[in-house]
């Protein structure tokens, strides 16, 4: 009796109503800005021979305004840098890939893409492999967009010759999908085809 005769039953369904639409917009906003994603950066510079040594320009690809997203492209790049830097020769040693895939591949590591062998096993050996051919194993990240607990990872080839024209060379870029498990990577998957040997 008192509450319908001191605010009155429409004023109170009316902000009852008003409540429920507020809590609804923030609670809205908050999972849009869990679940946000920045437009992904797109670095079409030149062949950066020293991206993994560019602190600014690895911050800059990483960035996102999902914090688990730009945990996740971290790293990505993270690792991607430390395979860089395992292929340097340094006071006269190489560096480890032992050390790189231990650090963050997970134990269980699943490999889709079939140009590479199974597993985490399988992956050091075509490491170590690709490293005794003077090849890279990894080439300059340009752009990383990240959904779930997936990496989308676009790197850009060293310049390859033209066919069309010899004297002229074209950029062509690669792409890796990996996905992440806790604070390692336990997946990836490539576009690669298998070719006779």
């Amino acid at each position: 009796m008192w509450l319908n005769e001191t605010i009155g039953i429409p004023h109170l369904r009316r902000t009852c109503v008003i409540a429920a639409a507020a809590m609804a917009v923030l609670s809205g906003s908050a999972h849009a800005a869990a679940t946000a994603a920045d437009e992904p950066v797109f670095m079409a510079q030149e062949f950066h021979k020293d991206w993994a040594n560019d602190q600014a320009y690895m911050d800059k690809l990483a960035h996102d305004a999902n914090p688990q997203y730009q945990a996740n492209k971290r790293l990505v790049l993270d690792f991607e840098a430390a395979l860089e830097h395992a292929q340097t020769v340094k006071d006269g040693e190489p560096g480890s890939f032992d050390e790189v895939v231990e650090k963050y591949l997970t134990p269980d590591y699943v490999q889709y893409d079939p140009m590479f062998p199974p597993g985490r096993d399988g992956l050091l050996g075509f490491f170590k492999m690709v490293q005794k051919s003077g090849e890279k194993v990894s080439h300059p990240p340009v752009m990383l967009v990240a959904q779930a607990d997936w990496v989308v990872l676009t790197m850009m080839r060293p310049p390859l010759p033209d066919p069309a024209d010899p004297s002229k060379t074209y950029t062509a870029y690669r792409i890796a999908i990996w996905k992440i498990c806790g604070a390692k990577i336990c997946a990836h998957l490539g576009p690669d085809l298998k070719q006779a040997h």
